[in-house]
């Protein structure tokens, strides 16, 4: 009797899930939320400390916040995931933010166990001043999110990170970050390090499987009121386009040695960032995908996770094939920061908003 009435209540919370998930994909459709909400949600949350936190968005914002973002301590066993936004330690005695984060990476750029692995100095300050600018495009909306208050049902399917798929994107881009090309699917790229490489000469590309292709951009879309909520008319997002081109060391070759590539190839520096273009990646990864990396139990002994994340989650995410070390390399990464889907900025926004301020 007893198991019979585990089973049933078993069954009764699934479907209260299921249901709760059917009715928030409406609720956040109607709020101008694409299905690629999670995925760039999780890209702008990886790196944010709480001065960012409090410089773009909200200066109360307190210490004690369940805004999850990604360790920087990259050493074995270390935490891959935090369960708030830290504070960082940055230099007060600089003025502006970009000297601030300029310091946060040179400070620790003797650590090979910080920031992201395989990233060069040069690379750490490309990407922390990228993702300045994503928070500082998200704050415009954050500002007229305070002015035209989201609805509580809203916040309520927008911070629920395990349903909405927040806490998996950001549990495998943790996992990228700390353990490169480890959902590559090719066995001769240990956790990141190709054999016979050494760390210097392969760098990580936070893409899952970048394809050989080529995108065209649309404008932007006006924002519009709805209800009492602020909605942006969903952006249809890049039109994907075949390249006829040569094909991508990146797709072709992965993490390979500087030394096997043609000084000449631009692509060899491709960064993409594809787990930022949200509704890209919805032609790149099949739902059946989708659905198992929200299933897929990220805790327990880092080891065991490694080992099931090799065999479970392979994207084809091998990493860059070349350090940008030039000016071609990155007139290909200006190129690919242009590329971001303001959408995402708007998405990213109404979350820190509903965490802040609407949260149960």
């Amino acid at each position: 009797m007893k198991v019979l009435l585990c089973l049933v209540l078993v069954l009764v919370t699934r479907a209260e899930n299921s249901s709760t998930e059917i009715k928030c994909e409406g609720v956040m459709e109607e709020a101008g939320l694409s299905r690629g909400f999670p995925i760039n949600v999780a890209h702008r949350l990886h790196s944010l400390t709480l001065e960012d936190l409090r410089y773009y968005f909200d200066p109360e914002a307190p210490e004690d916040n369940t805004i999850p973002t990604v360790n920087f301590n990259l050493t074995k066993n270390a935490p891959r995931v935090l369960p708030y936004t830290p504070l960082f330690g940055f230099d007060t005695d600089f003025g502006t933010q970009a000297m601030k984060h300029l310091d946060q990476v040179l400070r620790n750029m003797d650590k090979p166990n910080f920031g992201i692995k395989n990233y060069s100095v040069l690379e750490q300050i490309a990407h922390v001043t990228h993702m300045a600018e994503l928070w500082n495009s998200a704050r415009k909306y954050y500002e007229m999110l305070e002015e035209k208050v989201p609805s509580k049902e809203l916040c309520g399917c927008v911070t629920d990170m395990d349903e909405n798929g927040i806490m998996s994107e950001l549990e495998l881009l943790a996992l990228k970050i700390k353990y490169p090309g480890l959902t590559s699917g090719r066995p001769e790229i240990p956790h990141g390090q190709p054999k016979g490489i050494a760390p210097h000469e392969a760098a990580y590309d936070l893409n899952a499987g970048r394809k050989n292709r080529k995108v065209s951009r649309r404008s932007n879309r006006p924002l519009q009121n709805i209800g009492d909520n602020v909605r942006v008319q969903p952006d249809l997002g890049p039109r994907i386009r075949p390249n006829t081109g040569h094909p991508s060391p990146i797709q072709e070759g992965g993490l390979q040695p500087i030394r096997q590539l043609q000084q000449d190839d631009k692509q060899a520096y491709e960064i993409s960032y594809k787990l930022a273009f949200g509704k890209e990646m919805e032609s790149v990864r099949s739902a059946e995908f989708q659905r198992h990396l929200r299933k897929f139990d990220f805790t327990g002994d880092e080891d065991d996770v490694l080992v099931r994340a090799v065999e479970e989650l392979q994207d084809g995410d091998q990493g860059l094939a070349k350090h940008l070390d030039g000016e071609e390399g990155w007139e290909s990464w200006k190129e690919g920061f242009k590329r971001m889907d303001d959408n995402g900025n708007y998405e990213f926004a109404m979350f820190i908003y509903c965490k802040l301020h609407h949260e149960d």
